[in-house]
């Protein structure tokens, strides 16, 4: 067995060292278990959080009932309700104790933590937060392998029992055998922000080639609004909405009063701009021929030099830093407007978890942005939908609640087994592509996949004939798949983040298709109106019979608070 792979075993697998993969490895290691952290990059330094805003929204007890009525209202009555909740009040309280664990939020000079208000944490040294995570993993008895690709789940029987991958410098093939795998390594980003989203649904498409089912793929198309130089998603909005105008000058938010940031009463997150209405605003202006859009400081060089100063001192916003990120590319936004456009971000993630972030399979975990729509804990919205740090602190949530169950579970488990046949069959198919000579190119498939979904009107604004054209080019593409080729393993490693992305995309598509509604972030040229009779209901993917399947499970309104 030895001559087939380097032969690994713990209690607690966890594929991903981002934040949802730390914060679940130190809670595993909490329970006295094994615990190994696999990340295809090199954790800490991994994941998008680094690069991130840094802010966490934690609703303390008295706004919980407010926040969930707000976040119920927003996704439009498609949420798991027990996990809004869930999710809502665990985020105060998680939180605070990884305050805990560093300092890394910022103190007063009473040691208290300092928030924005409505209860908004921010951190204030990003870079130090996931360092601070690994070190106390480790010192817990968590053990880490870098530069491994995880590509498929081990089962025996129904329960996944570890998962095989190679190291993309050595070429070694790993087996890893564990009593619980938790999929800690983000949604399907498509790779649409350069050195930001390094995710390709790999998680996503393991648990779906296991037998795990999905929930709300027709979701997973996060777009958010951007300069035209960096497209890195600088919100620069917050402060200066005002100064948002089409090409004939006219303002978006006195043309569009919805524009205006949310402010819900007793709402501890719910205050601030909701982004998908600035995207859909900036869309019809550009197809009604008022475009481009820009974001004119020059009748306002007071404000623009007081949120450039304010980076400057504080450190802060370093990917959402619009004035500064301008002034480094040598443009004074105070003498001249800047072109802004919309882009595409995804965050898909469709796993569906329960409260315990268990997936249907046994034994194998979902968390973070990997499940953000799997578990509905926000309806029918994209990631990143409401205001606030909401993502990152989902992020730390489902970490703790998987890391617990994990942990506390696996001595309760028998030794993980294998079987030898079904390895050495996955070992030929994930090396396959460096046995051919001349053969689909995995950097040619990602531009195609690409080409298909970036497109606004492909994968947002939806209509039946552009998804199923969308459908069948990405249908086209995964036929190709079976002749790719790599020159070596980090090659292999493109030929298996293509076939990933292939996975969530056909599930987007799929998903769009059948809900023939307009609901959230699913919007359907074709059917305008959200359609409450037919279709409160979450659509649920699985994989049978080598094909994907569809179907309908209504959302349990009748024993839910919050009613349409």
């Amino acid at each position: 067995m030895s001559e087939l792979a380097k032969i690994l075993s713990t209690d607690v697998l966890v594929i991903g060292g981002g934040i949802a993969g730390l914060c679940a490895a130190n809670k595993a290691a909490e329970q006295g278990v094994d615990v190994l952290i696999v990340e295809k990059g090199v954790t800490p330094w991994t994941g998008q959080a680094p690069s991130s805003g840094g802010a966490f929204n934690a609703v303390p007890p008295d706004g919980v009932e407010a926040q969930v009525k707000f976040m119920v209202k927003e996704g439009e009555y498609l949420n798991d309700q027990d996990w809004t909740y869930a999710y809502t009040r665990d985020s105060y309280p998680v939180i605070f104790e990884m305050a805990q664990w560093g300092d890394f939020f910022p103190r007063d000079i009473s040691g208290q933590i300092i928030y924005t208000p409505p209860l908004l944490i921010r951190l204030y040294r990003t870079e130090m937060f996931q360092p601070t995570l690994l070190r106390r993993a480790l010192q817990k008895g968590a053990k880490v392998l870098n530069r491994v690709y995880v590509v498929d789940l081990l089962k025996h029987g129904d329960r996944v029992v570890g998962a095989v991958g190679f190291h993309y410098q050595t070429g070694d093939f790993y087996i890893i055998q564990s009593k619980a795998t938790i999929i800690a390594c983000g949604g399907a980003n498509y790779k649409a922000r350069t050195l930001f989203h390094i995710n390709c649904g790999e998680g996503v498409a393991m648990a779906y080639n296991a037998g795990a089912e999905l929930r709300n793929a027709e979701f997973a198309n996060t777009y958010m609004m951007s300069n035209k130089y960096t497209c890195a998603d600088d919100r620069a909005a917050d402060s200066v909405r005002q100064a948002y105008e089409n090409a004939l000058g006219e303002s978006l938010v006195q043309k569009y009063p919805e524009l205006d940031p949310v402010r819900e009463p007793g709402v501890p997150g719910g205050g601030g701009l909701i982004f998908r209405r600035w995207v859909r605003a900036m869309f019809r202006e550009i197809e009604a021929g008022r475009g481009p859009i820009y974001l004119n400081l020059t009748t306002q060089p007071d404000l623009a030099q007081m949120r450039y100063q304010a980076n400057i001192i504080t450190h802060q916003n370093r990917t959402h830093g619009y004035v500064r990120m301008m002034h480094r590319l040598g443009i004074d936004v105070t003498k001249q407007k800047v072109e802004w456009t919309i882009v595409p971000e995804f965050h898909a993630g469709p796993i569906k978890v329960d409260l315990s972030c268990e997936t249907t399979l046994p034994g194998l975990y979902a968390t973070g942005d990997a499940c953000q729509n799997g578990s509905a804990y926000e309806g029918a919205l994209e990631g990143c939908a409401l205001p606030g740090g909401v993502p990152l602190c989902f992020a730390a949530v489902t970490g703790f609640r998987a890391g617990t169950a994990a942990g506390k579970a696996a001595p309760t488990i028998p030794e993980p087994q294998f079987n030898t046949a079904e390895v050495e069959k996955l070992k030929r198919e994930i090396f396959a592509p460096l046995g051919v000579k001349e053969g689909y190119n995995p950097y040619d498939a990602i531009k195609e996949i690409q080409e298909v979904v970036f497109p606004f009107k492909n994968s947002y604004v939806k209509r039946k004939d552009r998804l199923e054209n969308a459908l069948g080019m990405i249908e086209n593409v995964k036929a190709k798949l079976e002749n790719l080729t790599a020159r070596d393993s980090h090659e292999l490693v493109r030929c298996h983040e293509a076939k990933s992305m292939v996975t969530c995309a056909e599930t987007l598509y799929r998903a769009s298709l059948l809900r023939t509604e307009t609901r959230g972030t699913n919007i359907r040229e074709d059917y305008p109106e959200r359609d409450d009779k037919n279709w409160l209901k979450w659509i649920i993917i699985r994989k049978e019979d080598e094909k994907m399947k569809l179907w309908t499970e209504p959302v349990p309104i009748e024993k839910y608070k919050h009613k349409p």
